[in-house]
C-alpha cells in the first residue's frame, strides 16, 4: 500500500473546486478532464477534484455537468512537484437547473466563500470566515463571533444574538452538540475555543427542520477544518502587554500554586486532604465523638484540620510578567490505496496575566440605599493547552470519511481582595478569596458522505460524544471586619463557633457533563429542482455535579488566642497548631448540605422531513422550504432540597416544529427571504436543580428552580440581501419572536442577610402567594442592517480597502403580574442595539494589512429583581434590575510578511479601555477596568 505524500510525486497534479456559477453552490460528480489527453475525473462530494501524475506542460481542463454549459480553462502550466489549483463556476444552460445539488458542504476558509454559502442557503444566516478573523485580534471564538451580525459578547465568553440572552442559543461543532464547562449556564463558554481552531463560525437565525430545534436567538455553527489543500506546516508565538497588569510593581495578586499550573491543570496540592471524611454525615459523628472524648475522633479531628495546609493561604504581591501564547499547525495530503487521505493537526498553549481594577461590588437594601459598598482588585493567572487532529478519507468521488477531534484544557487562578461596609450588620470589612478552576472540553466525532448510486441520493451521518469537566479545588474565602462604629479598631477574622463557610471556609465541587449522540440525514433528489431531505438525532446528556462546603470554626477565639491574633494574615491564623484534638481553638466543621449536588441526564429523540422545491406564484418563481421536526425529550434530575428533602424530577415534553422558509430570487445578485417557524428552549440541569451556592464575587445566593416550564417561540424573519461583488454584501432584516413561559435569571429576596438569584418563568401571572395562575408571554423584535463594500467604487484609489459593518436595534416586551402589582419591562440580557464596524487595508503587492474595528452593544439587564424586592427605588420610578451599561471597543492589527516566509503582527485590543458598569437604579453595584492590551505576533509558514 502507497502512504506518500501527494507533494512527493515526480509529477504534478491540478486540483480545484467547481461551483454552480449562479448560486455559488459546490457540485459534485462533475465531470473533469484533461483535453487530449486520459487523465481526469469527478468532482467528490465535496465539490472538489485532484489530477494526479501529470507531466510538466502547458495544458487546457474541461468541467461538464447535465444542464450546464461545458467550460475550458486553457494555459494551465504544470510544473513537476508543484500543485496547481483552478476553481472553475459552470453556468447552467437554463435558469431552472441552478440547483442540481442543493446543501453540499463547502470550503469556508474566506469570506467570499460564506457569502456564497449564505446567498444559497435555505435559512436565514450570517458568519465569519477564518480569513476574516484572522484580519482581527480576537484569540477565541466568542471574539470572533462579537463581529457577526446582531450578535453580542457578554462577559468575555457567552454569546447573546438579536436581543436575547445565551441561554436561548445553541452550539455545535462540525454538527454536534458540544458539552459546556459552566456550572451556573446552560451556554457554551466560546472562551474555551481557540480561533485559530475554526474554519468558520455561522449563526443560523431561523430554523429549518433539518437544525436542532432547542435555539430561539441562534444556533452558532462552528466549523474546523475538513480537507487541507496540501502540505502547510506553520508556527508562530505572542506576546502582549496589558497597560493594567504587565510589569506593574507588587500589583499581582497570588497565592501558592502547583508544580504543573503553567499547563492549566493543578497537580493535586489542591485537592481535599485523604484525613478528610469521607460524607457530612461521617464529618458530624467525628465532631460529636471528639467532644464526648473518643480519642479517635479527637485524633482525626485535628489531623484533618492540620492538613488543610495553612501556607495556602500565603498571599504574594508581584509584577506579572508580559502574556505569552504558541500555536503549532500541520496539514498534508496522503496517498493511500489511490485515494486521498488528509491529516491536520494543531497545537497551542497560552499563559496570561489580568487585574481587573476598582472592583465595586455593591448591592442595596430595600430602600435603594446601599446594603453594602466595597472596592478591591481580581487578579487572574490563566493558562492553558490546546489541539485539534481530523482526519479525512475519500474513497472515489462518492465517499468521504472524516475523524474530528479536538481538546482543550485550562486553568483560572484568581486572587479576589475587597474592602468595605456593610451598613445591614453596622460593620466594616476586608474580605480574601482564592479560587482556581481547572476546565477541560475533549470533542471526538466519526461522519461521513456517501453519493449513493440509487438517484443520486446524498446520505450523510455523523456520530459524536463531547465532554467537559470543571473542577473547583480549595476555593478558600475569608473575611475580616470590626463595628463601623469603632474605625481604629483592628480588623478581626470572622471566625464563628458553628463555623460559616461564606465567612471563613474551603469549597470544594466538580462539575462533569457529557454529550453523546448519532445522527443522519437523506437527501432524495427527485428532479434537478426539487429534493425532499429527512434524518434522525439520537443525543443523550449526562451532568453530575458535587460540592462539599467545609467551615472554619472557634469556640473561642478571642479567649483563647487573642484578638490580635486574629487580626493577623490567614496563613498564620490557620497555621497547623492552632487546630486541637476538642476545637477549643480551631476545629473544621462541614457546612455541605444535601442539596449541594445534583445528577440527571436528558434524553432526545427527535426526526424530520422537508421538502425543497420551486413554486411558482402569478409568474414568479419561488424557493420553498418547508417541513416539520418532532423532538421527543426526558430530563430525569436527581437532588435534595435546602430543607434536605430529596427532590426527583421527571420532565418529559414532545413538540412539533414546523417551519417554512421561502426565498425569492429578484435577479442573480438579491434574495428576498421569509421565514416563519416555532422554536423552543428547554431548563437546564442547573435551572432546575434545588442546589444552594453562595456566590462570592457577586455577593448572591444561587439556587436553582424545580417548577419551571420549558419556552415555545413562535419566530418570525423577513430579509433583503443583495451580493453584489465577491466578497460585498448588502442587507436589511426585520424580525419577530414571541415567547411563550419564558426563563429569566431573578433576584427573588434573601437568605441569611444576602441576596438570592434564581430562575424564573417570566411574564407569569401570580397570585399573591407568588403561585403561578397563567402562563407568562414576552415578544423581542427589531430590525438588522449590514453593509460590506469595497471603498474602489469611491476612487480605483481606495480599491484596497473593504468597509464593513453591522446594525442591530433590538425592542423586547415582558410583562410581569403578581398578586396586585403589574410592571412591563425588556426582557433579561436583550440590548436595544448593537453596533460592529470596521475598516480593513490590503495591498497585494506588499502583503501589507492594516484593519480597524469598532464594536457596541446597548445597556442590558444582567439581572432582574422581582417586583417589590426594591420598593424604594419603584417609589422614585427607578428599575430595580442590575443592568451593564454600555462601554465603546475599539481594536487595531497591523499585519505585514517579512521576506517570503515570515509575518509579523501588532495589535492593540480595547484602545480606550473604558470602565465596564452595572447599575441599579442610580447606583454601582459592579464595576471593572480591564485595561489595552498590546501584542506581538511573529509566524514562519513552511510549504
Amino acid at each position: 500500500m502507497a502512504f506518500i505524500p501527494v507533494s512527493a510525486q515526480e509529477t504534478g497534479n491540478i486540483t480545484g473546486t467547481v461551483k454552480d456559477g449562479e448560486s455559488g453552490e459546490l457540485m459534485r460528480s462533475v465531470t473533469v478532464r484533461i483535453k487530449d489527453t486520459k487523465k481526469g475525473g469527478f468532482t467528490d462530494v465535496k465539490g472538489k477534484f485532484n489530477i494526479k501524475g501529470i507531466a510538466s506542460g502547458t495544458y487546457s481542463l474541461i468541467c461538464t455537468y447535465v444542464g450546464y454549459t461545458s467550460k475550458t480553462v486553457s494555459n494551465i502550466e504544470v510544473t513537476a512537484g508543484q500543485t496547481v489549483t483552478i476553481n472553475v463556476n459552470l453556468q447552467p444552460e437554463s435558469r431552472k437547473t441552478d440547483e442540481v445539488v442543493i446543501e453540499a458542504r463547502r470550503i469556508n476558509d474566506n469570506q467570499a466563500a460564506i457569502l456564497a454559502q449564505r446567498k444559497n442557503a435555505a435559512q436565514v444566516s450570517d458568519g465569519i470566515s477564518q480569513e476574516e478573523i484572522s484580519k482581527t485580534p480576537d484569540g477565541d471564538a466568542g471574539q470572533a463571533l462579537k463581529r457577526v451580525s446582531g450578535v453580542t459578547l457578554v462577559g468575555d465568553k457567552f454569546v447573546y444574538v438579536r436581543g436575547v440572552s445565551d441561554r436561548y442559543n445553541n452550539t455545535t461543532l462540525n454538527g454536534s452538540a458540544l458539552a459546556t464547562t459552566e456550572p451556573d449556564k446552560r451556554s457554551f463558554a466560546f472562551d474555551m475555543f481557540p480561533s485559530e481552531f475554526l474554519q468558520s463560525a455561522n449563526v443560523a437565525k431561523s430554523f429549518t427542520p433539518d437544525l436542532p430545534g432547542n435555539f430561539v436567538g441562534g444556533l452558532v455553527q462552528l466549523n474546523t477544518v475538513d480537507f487541507p489543500e496540501g502540505f502547510a506546516l506553520k508556527a508562530s508565538v505572542t506576546s502582549s502587554f496589558n497597560t493594567n497588569t504587565t510589569l506593574k510593581e507588587n500589583a499581582f495578586l497570588s497565592t501558592p500554586s502547583s508544580g504543573t499550573d503553567w499547563l492549566g491543570y493543578d497537580d493535586g496540592a489542591r485537592s481535599l486532604p485523604s484525613s478528610a471524611p469521607a460524607t457530612r454525615k461521617e464529618m458530624d459523628k467525628i465532631i460529636r465523638d471528639a467532644y464526648a472524648g473518643v480519642e479517635d475522633a479527637q485524633n482525626k479531628l485535628q489531623q484533618f484540620g492540620q492538613d488543610l495546609k495553612s501556607s495556602s493561604w500565603k498571599r504574594d504581591s508581584s509584577s506579572a510578567n508580559p502574556n505569552s501564547s504558541v500555536n503549532l499547525s500541520y496539514s498534508n495530503i496522503f496517498n493511500i490505496a489511490d485515494n486521498d487521505f488528509g491529516v491536520i493537526a494543531s497545537l497551542s498553549y497560552g499563559n496570561s496575566f489580568t487585574i481587573k481594577t476598582a472592583s465595586d461590588r455593591n448591592t442595596l437594601l430595600n430602600n435603594g440605599s446601599y446594603e453594602r459598598i466595597s472596592q478591591g482588585s481580581l487578579s487572574n493567572r490563566s493558562a492553558g493547552v490546546g489541539g485539534m487532529l481530523n482526519l479525512a478519507y475519500k474513497i472515489g468521488t462518492t465517499t468521504s470519511l472524516s475523524f474530528k477531534n479536538i481538546y482543550n484544557s485550562s486553568m483560572d487562578d484568581e486572587t479576589l481582595l475587597l474592602q468595605g461596609s456593610d451598613s445591614a450588620q453596622g460593620i466594616d470589612f476586608r474580605q480574601f478569596s482564592s479560587q482556581f478552576v481547572q476546565k477541560e472540553l475533549f470533542s471526538t466525532q466519526v461522519s461521513g458522505e456517501h453519493t449513493l448510486p440509487i438517484e443520486n441520493m446524498l446520505l450523510d451521518w455523523r456520530a459524536g460524544m463531547s465532554e467537559s469537566s470543571r473542577d473547583e479545588p480549595d476555593f478558600r474565602r475569608l473575611r475580616y471586619s470590626r463595628q463601623s462604629t469603632s474605625p481604629d479598631a483592628p480588623f478581626i477574622a470572622d471566625i464563628q463557633p458553628m463555623g460559616d463557610g461564606t465567612l471563613a471556609g474551603r469549597f470544594f465541587s466538580n462539575l462533569k457533563d457529557k454529550i453523546s449522540n448519532a445522527s443522519f440525514n437523506l437527501t432524495i433528489p427527485i428532479s434537478a429542482e426539487i429534493k425532499i431531505k429527512t434524518g434522525a438525532l439520537l443525543e443523550s446528556r449526562d451532568r453530575s455535579f458535587t460540592a462539599r462546603s467545609f467551615a472554619i470554626a472557634s469556640n473561642d477565639i478571642s479567649g483563647l488566642l487573642g484578638t490580635d491574633y486574629f487580626s493577623g494574615s490567614p496563613d498564620k491564623i490557620f497555621d497547623a497548631k492552632n487546630f486541637d484534638k476538642r476545637g477549643d481553638t480551631l476545629y473544621v466543621r462541614e457546612d455541605s448540605k444535601a442539596s449541594d449536588g445534583y445528577s440527571g441526564t436528558e434524553n432526545l429523540y427527535s426526526g424530520y422531513a422537508l421538502i425543497d422545491a420551486p413554486v411558482s406564484i402569478a409568474g414568479a418563481d419561488f424557493r420553498v422550504i418547508t417541513g416539520l421536526r418532532a423532538e421527543d425529550n426526558r430530563v430525569q434530575l436527581d437532588g435534595f432540597y435546602s430543607n434536605g428533602l430529596k427532590s426527583v424530577i421527571d420532565y418529559h415534553t414532545l413538540d412539533f416544529l414546523p417551519s417554512l422558509n421561502i426565498v425569492y430570487k429578484l435577479n442573480t445578485i438579491t434574495n428576498i427571504r421569509t421565514s416563519a417557524s416555532q422554536t423552543l428552549t428547554r431548563p437546564s440541569f442547573r435551572e432546575l436543580a434545588p442546589f444552594e451556592f453562595y456566590n462570592f464575587n457577586d455577593l448572591v445566593v444561587v439556587r436553582g428552580n424545580t417548577n419551571l416550564k420549558r419556552t415555545l417561540v413562535q419566530n418570525f424573519d423577513l430579509r433583503l440581501e443583495s451580493f453584489f461583488g465577491p466578497g460585498e454584501v448588502a442587507s436589511i432584516s426585520g424580525f419577530y419572536k414571541n415567547f411563550v413561559n419564558p426563563i429569566e435569571e431573578t433576584l427573588s429576596g434573601e437568605t441569611g442577610g444576602k441576596p438570592d438569584r434564581t430562575w424564573e418563568n417570566g411574564g407569569a401571572k401570580r397570585d399573591s402567594t407568588g403561585a403561578i395562575i397563567s402562563d407568562g408571554q414576552a415578544t423581542n423584535y427589531g430590525v438588522e442592517l449590514e453593509l460590506r463594500k469595497s471603498l474602489g467604487f469611491i476612487d480605483n484609489a481606495l480599491s484596497n480597502f473593504m468597509f464593513s459593518s453591522n446594525l442591530c436595534f433590538v425592542t423586547s416586551s415582558i410583562t410581569i403580574s403578581q398578586g396586585n402589582s403589574q410592571e412591563t419591562r425588556s426582557m433579561w440580557g436583550q440590548s436595544p442595539y448593537s453596533l460592529n464596524a470596521a475598516l480593513y487595508y490590503m495591498n497585494p503587492e506588499t502583503g501589507t494589512s492594516v484593519n480597524l474595528a469598532y464594536n457596541r452593544s446597548g445597556r442590558k439587564i444582567v439581572s432582574v429583581a422581582q417586583i417589590g424586592r426594591f420598593p424604594g427605588l419603584e417609589a422614585e420610578g427607578k428599575s430595580p434590575h442590575w443592568y451593564e451599561e454600555p462601554r465603546d471597543l475599539i481594536d487595531i492589527s497591523i499585519s505585514q510578511p517579512i521576506a517570503s516566509d515570515f509575518t509579523v503582527k501588532l495589535v492593540v485590543k480595547d484602545l480606550l479601555n473604558q470602565k465596564l458598569y452595572w447599575n441599579q437604579g442610580d447606583n454601582i453595584v459592579q464595576s471593572n477596568v480591564f485595561g489595552t492590551t498590546i501584542s506581538m505576533n511573529l509566524s514562519y509558514r513552511w510549504k
